[in-house]
């Protein structure tokens, strides 16, 4: 099943992108209504969810104009406003459904399933054939006892064969139906993702379904009488509960990870803007523009489970709307926006972890780009890297995997769906460009996507610009591609785990506490405050830290002398300690060094740079 996602938020996409895939759906995204209009052209979607405040052309327009085009595809309509009116006018505008941000996913997902069950283009099936057991209620397949773990494109050969046992599918048919036409993969992607899907069948001795009609494409192999095909049958979809609750769980867990910075920087701008609004010469931009960020905030924290704070950025946004404010309206703006600001400050984790989550059950799966013209090698890559599976602790998780062999494509690839990780190839030629250009532009995108260099290209000019650059491996061509993906799983693997370190900050300035300890929990750092050097020796004893900061001011004694202190016990002797401190004078600096200090930063630095050079010396401990 195709669905189109509308909506210019990056959180909101990233969070319904990634659950809609974890349910075997094929996601294509638009950021505004222009782009969502070039690609209903393009492309035949099943359901198209849109946002109805976006960019270039709002979704009440796009709907009126699809429809007078005649298009039947089901729309679901998603926004925050929620007053009677909004909802009537777009349902009037061609709309089937409406649903109001904050919503849950789980009742996203069935509005979903009741509105492709009215276009009478879906239905829950379960099909068995030859002992392989194919569920699409739960998007699961069986052979046996034995849970076969399928990407969403081999999830969606197995269907599209399964539901047409008799038809015959030739590769660009296949490429028609299960591929969005800006991914623009040759017909060799076919073969290798049917290949593909053999490979995982044969490994867990389910008989292969399919058939190679030679000089035709493919089919569902015929079986005899006395084998099992049972058609497609409606599917009781209970039970199936407790496994999307897991889903929604982790998967938002996610996102929160990776977008927390985005966060409080979003939030502490709006705290800003609303401190400057005034009532004698009010800033009709400003209040707009603060406006819209409440607007965003409202949606997105909701999805991701923050109920609280997303009512309180939606009081913001209807205060805001207001033409005229009072004093009291801006008195209650600031109020309202430092509450936000606070609330994200404090928020470190999303939900917890699934307290049991099933071991074959695979909910979240992180996206890899490649960058690379050379499509034989990319295609060999994805085979490797989707044909393993990893595990830490109770969760596994399985790569998606996407090939773009044009810079441009990759651009447009990574503005809709960024992905978590990007396989880049510095050779890979443009128009007067390359692979470094590309890489340029990625160590300013917010947030941070962490690069791999597979790349020929090595010398080393090119490897000190990919370290400036913010890269964060570089492997050579030469190597096998097993190092390539060993590179990969290491930069994943954070997602997936507890907290690795553990770090004890020792200072009373709060403002540092909540920038560093957000920083470092994307590290999977924990951080354990101490603003009382007389509870300096307990919480050390108590919390075992991989490591600690010191501020060189601290009431009652100094960094250095708590320095000394862990230097002088056998227990910390090699204990790493960084200061953190706005004292710059040379002598302190060299006080500190004595005492035992393995680095020595400025409280002006950046804080992600702190933060990244934190993590680096742990990993060096």
């Amino acid at each position: 099943m195709k669905i189109l996602l509308v909506e210019d938020d990056n959180i909101t996409r990233e969070t319904i992108a990634n659950f809609l895939t974890s349910h075997e759906y094929q996601v294509s995204l638009a950021t505004d209504g222009e782009m969502a209009l070039e690609l209903q052209e393009q492309c035949e979607y099943d359901l198209v969810i849109l946002d109805v405040l976006l960019p270039k052309l709002d979704g009440i327009s796009i709907c009126k104009q699809w429809r007078h085009q005649g298009c039947q595809t089901p729309i679901l309509l998603i926004t925050v406003k929620n007053q009677v009116t909004e909802r009537i006018i777009g349902l009037e505008a061609g709309a089937d459904d409406y649903l109001t941000k904050p919503f849950d996913l789980e009742e996203l997902l069935a509005r979903i399933h009741a509105l492709l069950r009215r276009s009478k283009s879906f239905t829950p099936q379960e099909i068995n054939w030859d002992g392989i057991h194919f569920d699409s209620a739960s998007g699961r397949v069986y052979s046996g006892n034995q849970s076969i773990h399928l990407t969403p494109k081999e999830y969606c050969l197995l269907e599209l064969f399964l539901l047409n046992p008799k038809r015959i599918f030739s590769r660009q048919a296949i490429l028609d139906r299960l591929w969005d036409f800006a991914e623009i993969p040759g017909e060799g992607t076919v073969s290798t993702h049917i290949k593909s899907l053999r490979q995982k069948l044969k490994a867990v001795g389910a008989e292969d379904p399919i058939e190679t009609v030679y000089g035709l494409g493919y089919r569902l192999k015929t079986l005899s009488d006395s084998e099992q095909f049972s058609p497609p049958t409606q599917f009781n979809t209970s039970g199936v509960q407790t496994h999307t609750e897991e889903k929604v769980q982790i998967m938002t867990s996610r996102v929160w990870n990776k977008f927390q910075n985005h966060y409080v920087e979003e939030t502490n701008k709006l705290s800003q803007i609303t401190t400057t609004l005034s009532t004698t010469q009010p800033d009709i931009e400003l209040k707009n523009q603060a406006e819209q960020m409440a607007h965003k905030l409202a949606g997105s924290l909701g999805s991701l489970g923050f109920m609280n704070i997303s009512q309180q950025a939606r009081e913001l946004e209807i205060l805001l709307q207001q033409t005229v404010l009072n004093p009291d309206d801006i008195q209650q703006a600031r109020e309202l926006s430092k509450g936000i600001q606070q609330e994200v400050s404090k928020v470190s984790t999303v939900l917890e972890p699934a307290t049991q989550a099933n071991a074959e059950f695979i909910a979240y799966s992180p996206l890899l780009l490649i960058v690379d013209e050379d499509l034989m090698l990319a295609e060999q890559i994805r085979i490797q890297v989707m044909s393993s599976t990893r595990q830490v602790n109770m969760n596994q998780w399985k790569w998606r995997v996407e090939i773009a062999t044009d810079i441009n494509v990759a651009r447009k690839m990574i503005t809709q769906t960024p992905p978590d990780v990007i396989l880049l190839d510095l050779n890979i030629s443009g128009r007067g460009e390359d692979g470094r250009t590309l890489m340029q532009e990625l160590s300013t995108h917010t947030p941070k996507i962490p690069v791999v260099a597979f790349t020929a290209k090595d010398t080393l000019t090119d490897r000190v610009d990919f370290t400036r650059w913010g890269g964060c491996f570089f492997v050579n061509k030469n190597l096998p591609i097993s190092t390539a993906l060993q590179a990969l799983n290491a930069l994943i693997k954070p997602l997936f785990q507890n907290y690795q370190y553990r770090v004890l900050i020792v200072d009373n300035n709060q403002r540092l506490f909540h920038q560093l300890s957000n920083l470092l929990t994307n590290y999977k750092i924990e951080v354990i405050i101490c603003d009382n050097a007389q509870y300096f020796l307990q919480l050390l004893n108590n919390n075992q830290p991989n490591l600690v900061i010191l501020n060189q001011q601290i009431a009652g004694f100094s960094g250095i002398d708590l320095c000394r202190v862990v230097r002088t016990d056998p227990q910390w002797h090699n204990l790493p300690v960084i200061f953190i401190s706005t004292n710059s004078n040379p002598e302190i600096i060299f006080q500190a060094y004595a005492a035992g200090a393995d680095d020595y930063f400025s409280k002006s630095m950046n804080k992600n740079e702190i933060a990244t050079r934190i993590w680096q010396r742990l990993q060096r401990c």
